[in-house]
């Protein structure tokens, strides 16, 4: 009886190793962060650019997030970013979520956020999202630090087993800079950095 223990207790000894060995490959496998510096928007209110220093995340750009995104009040909200899947294709999926404290928001502010399917939770309103698109090499392409965040966000991207994350398999940006290095372009249209305006009003 005492050796069936003793071999029971080996086996179970052996597979937590293996499970946290598992989990640790897991974790760390085909995880990277990624260092966001700002935000950009067409013109046409159509397409998101999401920059970072290494990638950049091209999004096409729906309502309520249009509207939120050109509201005066947006400096009020704060985001965050669950983390997104990027596939062998590129494409990169993921969530968000945008949240805004009530006792700094005024009624008609307050209003306009749950017009636009953000629910109350307590002292805040939120409201999540998926958002799809495509990830590119940032290559040359650097935005100009007038289009910053006050300080930048981070993105965690996940790719699942069997997608490569070498850089010979994604394209270059779509996104290029005018010669006197603050407009950006994408497409040929005019880019303009809505949330590099929130700079120096405390928001994101």
């Amino acid at each position: 009886m005492r050796h069936l223990l003793r071999y029971l207790l080996i086996a179970v000894l052996s597979f937590a190793s293996v499970g946290c060995a598992t989990h640790a490959l897991h974790s760390s496998k085909n995880t990277s962060t990624e260092k966001i510096n700002s935000f950009l928007i067409t013109p046409d209110k159509a397409t998101l650019v999401v920059a970072g220093e290494q990638h950049h995340f091209i999004f096409p750009l729906n309502e309520p997030l249009k509207s939120v995104l050109q509201w005066q009040g947006r400096a009020k909200l704060t985001p965050t970013f669950d983390n997104f899947t990027v596939n062998a294709g590129q494409g990169v999926s993921g969530s968000y979520t945008l949240q805004a404290d009530v006792g700094k928001l005024t009624v008609e502010e307050h209003q306009f956020l749950t017009q636009r399917g953000f629910s109350q939770q307590g002292n805040t309103v939120a409201y999540r999202a998926a958002i799809q698109g495509t990830r590119y090499l940032a290559g040359n392409v650097r935005v100009p630090q007038t289009a910053f965040f006050r300080q930048p966000y981070e993105l965690t991207v996940i790719a699942p087993d069997g997608v490569t994350d070498a850089a010979a398999k994604i394209a270059l940006t779509p996104l290029t800079l005018a010669a006197d290095g603050v407009t950006a372009v994408l497409g040929g249209i005019v880019l303009a950095p809505f949330f590099g305006l929130l700079m120096m009003s405390g928001g994101l």
